[in-house]
């Protein structure tokens, strides 16, 4: 029996309709019900009710209310006889309400309003119902795999929608001749037009691609050959040492002497026994250099050694210059044993003497609470310790002694909190708690 009943009293459009629509409906009936044979008698329900109801609705609202009518026939919310022998046996397999939801976006090929309406949800719960129908990945996220394999099984004729037929002219109706349009809607026509071209171009430059080709052609740059380059006035010559990133070490070759050596003569300028005598006619505060190596290891070196000398009072450089030409005046022997005392004292005397013959003489005693310390903390302590009176020295070797090795980052930064003039009481305070 063929889906479309031939009724007497049945339209031209509804007809057509009628047939525009029994592919899809067949398939999305045998798919939903699971056999042909129930499938075919819900066809022809469907189609009997909407052949006598279709003319209380506009033609737009058909395809919504027929697929409505063919869903609401009691076999078609029944489980599915078959679920492997059907056309669709991926779909069928669902439940009977997720699968209309299914059938009626891939088959029937509805808009979601339309197809929310046809099963009475609202958009929402349609959606949902498309989720639901979706197995989960391992990240539990729809599979949209499984929704392509859908898609590709529904034939391809039937992959496009089948428009709502036009409504034909009463019979018996005379078409009237064509009227010209008046000035007054000429006009209404020509403002259509600017305003319809005034938001193509909103369109074109509020879009990306339209805003970056605006841009291309706004700031289009023009391009001329340059003239020919003048003659430099002056190259650069690596051998010119005032080209040279160390050229203050070059430009003082006596200080940087002084500086290489500064540790041991910080340590001399210290001692309670004198040196021995020095011829005076072979005492010089000249004092012999050699060149600049050239591996940057030791030039980083030497570079360490000139900001240590920089850093210094000048007072204290004063000291080590004096010292330095009577060491160099003394015999090469006893120059040798005097190195060779130096070297037999420990690490931390050793960082000390690097600091000048003040902090150097006292470093030893308060090494374990200035030893390591913040790169941007350094110069202030620096400056702190070299004006320190002999007593806060004192006191400071003692809380040095007494301080567990995790409090003292915190004493460091309270100490340089305190004002110069109240720095004493403050020690005082802290040895006392």
């Amino acid at each position: 029996m063929p889906a479309t009943p031939n009724l007497p009293s049945q339209s031209k459009a509804i007809a057509a309709f009628l047939r525009g629509v029994e592919r899809r409906a067949r398939l999305l009936a045998e798919t939903q019900c699971g056999s042909p044979e129930p499938a075919r008698r819900a066809l022809v329900v469907a189609a009997q009710v909407f052949s006598s109801e279709a003319g209380q609705w506009p033609i737009a609202q058909w395809p919504m209310q027929y697929w409505r009518l063919l869903l609401s026939v009691p076999v078609m919310g029944h489980a599915a006889a078959d679920t492997d022998a059907g056309p669709l046996p991926g779909i069928a397999a669902l439940p009977a309400a997720t699968r209309a939801a299914v059938l009626l976006h891939l088959v029937a090929s509805l808009e979601e309003v339309d197809a929310a309406a046809a099963l009475n949800l609202d958009i929402a719960g349609y959606q949902q119902r498309i989720r639901d129908a979706l197995p989960r990945d391992a990240q539990g996220q729809p599979d949209l795999a499984t929704w392509r394999q859908w898609r590709d099984a529904v034939p391809p004729a039937l992959a496009q929608p089948v428009p709502a037929p036009a409504a034909t002219p009463p019979p018996h109706t005379v078409a009237s001749p064509p009227r010209l349009p008046s000035r007054h809607l000429l006009r209404w026509l020509w403002l259509g037009v600017a305003v319809g071209l005034a938001a193509l171009a909103a369109t074109f430059f509020l879009h990306p691609r339209g805003r970056v080709l605006w841009n291309e052609w706004h700031t289009r740059v023009r391009v001329e050959a340059l003239p020919a380059a003048a003659a430099p006035k002056a190259r650069f010559d690596p051998a010119d040492p005032r080209f040279d990133p160390d050229r203050a070490l070059l430009a003082a070759p006596a200080e940087l002497a002084l500086a290489r050596e500064l540790s041991l003569l910080a340590w001399l300028s210290t001692q309670t026994e004198p040196l021995p005598a020095a011829d005076p006619v072979s005492m010089s505060p000249a004092v012999p250099t050699p060149p600049l190596p050239a591996a940057p290891l030791a030039r980083a070196r030497l570079r360490g050694a000139w900001a240590e000398w920089q850093a210094l009072p000048e007072t204290e450089r004063s000291v080590l210059r004096q010292t330095a030409a009577h060491f160099n005046a003394l015999p090469a022997s006893t120059r040798q044993a005097l190195r060779e005392h130096y070297a037999q004292q420990s690490y931390d005397a050793h960082r000390g003497w690097h600091l000048g013959p003040q902090l150097g003489r006292d470093w030893p005693r308060i090494a374990p609470l200035f030893t390591f310390v913040d790169a941007s903390e350094r110069d202030a302590l620096l400056q702190l310790l070299r004006a320190a009176s002999s007593e806060d020295i004192d006191t400071l070797a003692r809380l040095a002694q007494i301080t567990p090795p995790e409090a003292r980052a915190a004493l460091r930064q309270a100490l340089l909190a305190v004002p110069a003039a109240q720095r004493s009481a403050w020690l005082q305070a802290q040895l006392n708690r």
